[in-house]
């Protein structure tokens, strides 16, 4: 059985209040969302959630057989972001990559193809991580947030951060939102999603992943907003974690960064529930934490939610506007 043998995740810096955004429009918002740098982009923020869970595990970077990355917000159609990590690493050699995208479920896509490399004795990275772009002229885009966050999966560890119990899928191929490349989403009938398109999807991946087993005591729950996530865990009694309000819409990397926050404050022998909803269904994760979940080396996410600093408006903006990043404009 698959466990997660280290965790880790990051946030940026720089936060904008979403009422600060909202102003611009005319209009109110609560909350804040994350920024990143200028110097901050897919490959360095995936790197420090990266760094950050391996240092946890008792695995080494000679040990991993695979990094797998999700994003959806990655600039490049041919460039990607796993193998970089693994460079940065110095997980080289005889060891695979890849990268998944298109939506946000890559994040269990990807968790799930390191559960099956794991389930057959292999050590993998999985890392997700995101930068949602604004719009400077709809809406400034108040709720796009930015963040990383990693797992190393394993067949066994002495003390696991947590094992995985069951997983379960449910592919519907409801899609309501959508998005090209750089620009912002565009989002269906919220309403309608809610009633159809997230419980037809969310159900079932739960009852496969939990598989008649008891109610877990924690949850998480992925989705473009917390009005969908809260649809996801309807019916879930169980304690929510969520990262939403201090940083956004993270893309792939939200569900992960919740999930990593979830085990650095759970105790030892908690029963965890992840749903992640996104285009064409859901998937859910069943875990169950161990001894590992004590092991907080480095900066936990309460640390990065509580260092911040505030930039503007306008800052907001000129921030997660593309740069030239390794010879190639617009990345």
């Amino acid at each position: 059985m698959a466990v997660i043998d280290g965790h880790g995740g990051y946030v940026p810096l720089y936060r904008v209040e979403r009422s600060a955004v909202a102003e611009q429009f005319g209009g109110s918002a609560s909350g804040e969302s994350a920024v990143p740098a200028r110097d901050e982009n897919h490959v360095t923020m995936a790197c420090e959630a990266a760094e950050t869970a391996l240092a946890r595990s008792s695995a080494s970077a000679a040990d991993l057989d695979a990094v797998f990355s999700a994003s959806i917000t990655d600039r490049f159609a041919e460039h990607g972001i796993a193998a970089q990590v693994a460079y940065r690493l110095a997980a080289t050699g005889d060891l695979r990559t890849g990268d998944f995208r298109a939506t946000t479920r890559a994040t269990t896509d990807a968790l799930g193809a390191a559960r099956t490399l794991a389930d057959a004795g292999e050590t993998v990275m999985a890392v997700a991580v995101d930068v949602l772009p604004a719009d400077p002229v709809a809406d400034g885009s108040p709720e796009a947030g930015a963040g990383a966050a990693a797992f190393v999966l394993s067949e066994d560890a002495t003390d696991p951060v947590a094992t995985v119990t069951g997983a379960g899928s449910e592919t519907t191929g409801f899609v309501e939102r959508h998005r090209e490349h750089g620009a912002v989403a565009e989002e269906g009938d919220a309403r309608f999603e809610r009633r159809h398109g997230v419980p037809d999807a969310v159900a079932p991946a739960i009852d496969r992943a939990l598989d008649g087993s008891e109610a877990p005591e924690k949850a998480v729950a992925g989705a473009p907003s917390t009005r969908l996530a809260r649809t996801a865990l309807r019916g879930v009694d169980a304690e929510t974690v969520s990262t939403f309000d201090s940083i956004g819409f993270a893309g792939c990397a939200g569900v992960a960064l919740d999930l990593v926050h979830l085990l650095e404050t759970a105790g030892e022998g908690e029963s965890v529930l992840a749903v992640n909803y996104g285009a064409g269904g859901a998937d859910a994760l069943a875990l169950e934490t161990g001894r590992g979940v004590e092991r907080t080396e480095g900066l936990t996410v309460a640390d990065l939610l509580d260092a911040k600093e505030y930039v503007t408006y306008a800052k907001h903006l000129e921030y997660r506007e593309p740069v030239e990043y390794q010879g190639v404009s617009g990345a």
